[in-house]
């Protein structure tokens, strides 16, 4: 019973030096600064992954969803076509192959630079990849879809852009006021339990 009561004492006083500790960090003054800093460095970085879109777990691609497909306009060897083009293009009764013929390329087509590579073949299917570049370096977008014959099925979809940051920005400045707050809240009681136990 004694060795219980000395285990629970020492218990109360790691977490009261805990407490202490947390207040006198979340509410240090260098602390805002820093944590909104670092939250926007992190935010810049995880926002993509976050935004990232899966077709099998129900997510809508990006409307700027890619695919490419020969032969390409202006006798480049292939195009870029968006995603909600198809049914247009494919009614309009214009030849053309998803099927790429090379394993990898890439052309310039207008204010972006499009990259493709073929990700994996098996049997009558192919998984693509298409990278769509601004040439300001705006935006990334990354599409990736199943071809099989003259069917082009998406699959996901991710994207980094310069707007990401801005987003990061307002999060992570948010959540650090909230945290300075909460810090100068905790260092009050802390205070206040301090002059009531003297």
């Amino acid at each position: 019973m004694i060795i219980e009561s000395v285990a629970d004492y020492d218990g109360a006083i790691n977490l009261k030096l805990a407490i202490k500790a947390l207040a006198a960090i979340l509410g240090a003054s260098w602390f805002f600064p820093v944590s909104c800093t670092t939250g926007a460095v992190v935010g810049q970085k995880l926002l993509p992954i976050l935004d990232e879109r899966h077709v099998e777990k129900g997510d809508m691609v990006h409307s700027t969803f890619t695919v490419v497909a020969e032969p390409g306009a202006n006798g480049k060897p292939f195009g870029g076509i968006r995603l909600d083009q198809l049914p247009a293009l494919e009614k309009s009764g214009k030849p053309m192959s998803f099927w790429m013929s090379k394993p990898s390329g890439n052309i310039n087509s207008g204010n972006s630079r499009i990259e493709y590579k073929v990700v994996s073949e098996s049997g009558t299917e192919r998984l693509i990849e298409v990278a769509e570049s601004d040439h300001d370096g705006d935006k990334t977008v990354w599409s990736r879809y199943k071809v099989t014959g003259s069917t082009v099925t998406p699959v996901s979809s991710r994207m980094t852009y310069f707007g990401y940051m801005f987003n990061a920005v307002i999060y992570a400045f948010v959540i650090s006021l909230f945290l300075l707050i909460a810090g100068r809240v905790l260092k009050w009681i802390v205070g206040r339990n301090k002059e009531a136990g003297a």
